[in-house]
């Protein structure tokens, strides 16, 4: 399904998820995007906003996702009421997927979320719509096939938890420089993406966790470039990258009270992307 044919509403709380989300989503070529902040302005919105994709996050008051996803299925006045719903979450786990899949969901997506997860899951989901049950007992997609997830952690060994809690603790200044690095090998070398994407999401998810503002919109911008670094290797995608991977550096060096200094830098970092973009699209 064409990502322009796709009308989406966001239910998120947290203001600054939800710019990743919208930023994510229209890099990717969505343009009919709205966000609600609110359980029941979304309830309200979707009576007239016929969205045929609905993410919410299961961190919600006063209804967790999956409470508010069953009572989407169950409203009426609701004209999606039947289209695909995502939830979104920072503490994925199994039993949380099955408490969604109860619920009428399509899809559970763990957090910090990328480009590549979310744009394959929704696609996954739209281009093999599964038969809808409306019945006393459940209303939502069949349950036969399970629900979709993304996102989660990967499955380990018991070894290999014994291994990792005797590793060195990764903070936040060792992955910016984990980050510094990967990002000066995929502006030479285009195979070395997920290395840049995987470093990425780790000072996404603090800065998320954080609530740090200015670093979660250098970051987003930050995103929003590797993506479009995949299909443009020139100087100005290379300086782009670079200003972005130098701005997280001194954002993170930077106390948190010298805010102004803080913004202007993730400004810098927007509009270097912004600059190349334009010259993309030139």
């Amino acid at each position: 399904m064409n990502e322009k044919n796709w009308t989406v509403c966001i239910v998120e709380p947290n203001k600054f998820e939800a710019q990743i989300m919208v930023d994510l989503l229209r890099n990717a070529g969505v343009d009919k995007v709205k966000v609600v902040a609110d359980q029941n302005a979304a309830f309200e919105l979707l009576e007239v906003y016929n969205a045929n994709v609905v993410i919410t996050s299961f961190e919600m008051q006063p209804l967790d996702g999956a409470a508010w996803t069953r009572l989407y299925r169950r409203n009426h006045k609701l004209p999606g009421r039947k289209q695909a719903i995502f939830v979104t979450s920072g503490a994925f786990s199994l039993a949380m997927a099955e408490q969604c899949r109860h619920a009428g969901a399509n899809a559970l997506i763990g957090k910090p979320i990328s480009a590549k997860v979310l744009m394959a899951t929704i696609t996954k989901v739209l281009t093999k719509p599964r038969e809808f049950i409306d019945a006393e007992g459940y209303v939502g997609p069949c349950r036969r096939a399970g629900i979709v997830t993304a996102g989660a952690p990967k499955k380990r060994r018991q070894a290999d938890d014994t291994v990792e809690a005797k590793a060195p603790v990764l903070t936040l200044e060792k992955a910016v420089e984990a980050l510094a690095v990967a990002t000066a090998a995929y502006a030479a070398d285009s195979r070395h993406v997920d290395s840049c994407e995987a470093a990425l999401r780790f000072v996404q998810a603090y800065a998320v966790n954080a609530g740090d503002g200015p670093l979660m919109r250098a970051c987003a911008a930050f995103a929003l470039q590797v993506t479009a670094s995949r299909s443009q290797r020139n100087e100005a995608a290379r300086l782009a990258l670079e200003t972005c991977a130098t701005g997280v550096v001194e954002l993170v060096a930077l106390e948190g009270s010298q805010a102004e200094a803080r913004e202007a830098i993730a400004e810098n970092v927007r509009q270097a992307v912004a600059r190349a973009a334009m010259q993309r699209a030139a």
